[in-house]
């Protein structure tokens, strides 16, 4: 083992709930530096989906964007029980007092327990021709989009995206350059519920979308908040008067965020926090988790795969004969908005400094190519 001694010959027993970003990225970081070491991945799903590129199942199949875990598990050498698992505080502990999972009637032993469940598309009522996060996660976007186009509808047909955070953007761009390609005749909406888009980001980038979706045809609607669908129309809320509105909607997308089931506190470290308790064994990363002190807590690809990287060189430190943990200090040093082929607009380094254009697209899909590097076993991130 290359960072620290281990106090026992037995190699270590990681376990890790949740095959997202964190979790693969501790996963990675430990198989290179703890050779030996007994890894057990838990998550039910078949296949680690590269969120980041959501946006591209409009034009592509989502199977382009997955990767089998047990392709990855043979990369890596660790073994994946496809199985949800539930858990709450209390859970937590008797899980850190055994030091084991019990999962159906196996029972799991472990040194450490790293829980990287992320976050949840935010759910919304299934209804005839809504689709939400959560579905287009599981089935793509592409084939519904074809279907859409192929329609015999000689009018004009009209979409909605309710939700222009970074992935209702994303979405709508990808949409309008392929509406655009096929040459179909549509009206293309973009439903925000504040009066500002992009309100937590640098002004400037949210001066550049608004240019790029007036460029684009696509019309932005600010201060608007979806309340349902009405046979083939959608209903809104204005956010200031509460007066309702009705408007066409053939195709309507509910791109609504995220949320973690569990908010896991933690220290500095990554280890988890209950009622003022420090669980030493029990580390958390990614989306589920909020760190305490300086490091990013930002619901983002990149802190999610910096607290992961963390959590396993603490981890590896704890296992130690020194027994000592680092604080997890990262700061994002950047963020980056696909505009459609070509296109982004984002900050890198500093919130000053903006990109835009050619550039700011190389710079996004250098970052993609990145971690596509990562999941074949070579990493590139710096320390």
């Amino acid at each position: 083992m290359s960072t620290v001694t281990r106090k026992k010959a037995e190699p270590l027993k990681l376990i890790i709930i949740g095959g997202g970003y964190a979790g693969l990225s501790a996963l990675i970081t430990l198989r290179k530096q703890a050779p030996d070491a007994e890894i057990t991945l838990i998550d039910p799903r078949t296949c680690h989906l590269i969120i980041t590129r959501l946006h591209e199942t409009v034009h592509r199949p989502l199977d382009t964007i997955q990767i089998p875990y047990s392709l990855l598990a043979k990369r890596f050498d660790f073994i994946h029980k496809q199985q949800a698992i539930l858990f709450d505080g209390h859970q937590l502990r008797t899980w850190g007092s055994n030091k084991a999972i019990q999962l159906g009637d196996e029972s799991l032993p472990f040194d450490y327990l790293l829980i990287a469940t992320g976050a949840l598309p935010i759910q919304s009522l299934t209804e005839p021709d809504v689709y939400d996060l959560n579905a287009i996660s599981q089935h793509g976007f592409a084939t519904i989009l074809e279907q859409f186009i192929a329609s015999t509808d000689a009018n004009e047909k009209t979409i909605n995206i309710v939700g222009a955070g970074p992935t209702g953007i994303q979405f709508a761009f990808e949409m309008a350059h392929v509406l655009l390609a096929c040459h179909a005749d549509y009206q293309l909406n973009l439903i925000e519920g504040s009066d500002k888009l992009l309100a937590p980001f640098p002004p400037a980038i949210g001066r550049y979308v608004e240019k790029r979706l007036f460029d684009k045809r696509i019309t932005l609607l600010k201060s608007k908040f979806y309340k349902g669908k009405q046979g083939r129309d959608i209903l809104l809320e204005n956010s200031h008067s509460g007066d309702a509105s009705v408007h066409a909607s053939d195709l309507t997308l509910l791109l609504l965020g995220k949320k973690p089931e569990l908010l896991l506190h933690a220290n500095s470290s990554g280890q988890v926090v209950l009622d003022h308790k420090v669980l030493t064994h029990i580390f958390t990363a990614g989306d589920c988790s909020y760190y305490d002190d300086f490091g990013s807590n930002l619901m983002t690809s990149q802190s999610a795969l910096r607290k992961g990287k963390a959590v396993t060189n603490n981890i590896l430190r704890e296992a130690g004969i020194l027994r000592f943990c680092l604080p997890y200090m990262h700061q994002d040093i950047g963020y980056l908005l696909s505009l459609g082929p070509y296109d982004a607009v984002g900050w890198i380094g500093s919130k000053n400094a903006i990109v835009s254009g050619l550039p700011a697209f190389i710079a996004k899909e250098a970052i993609e190519a990145q971690y596509d590097l990562l999941l074949s076993g070579v990493n590139t991130y710096a320390l």
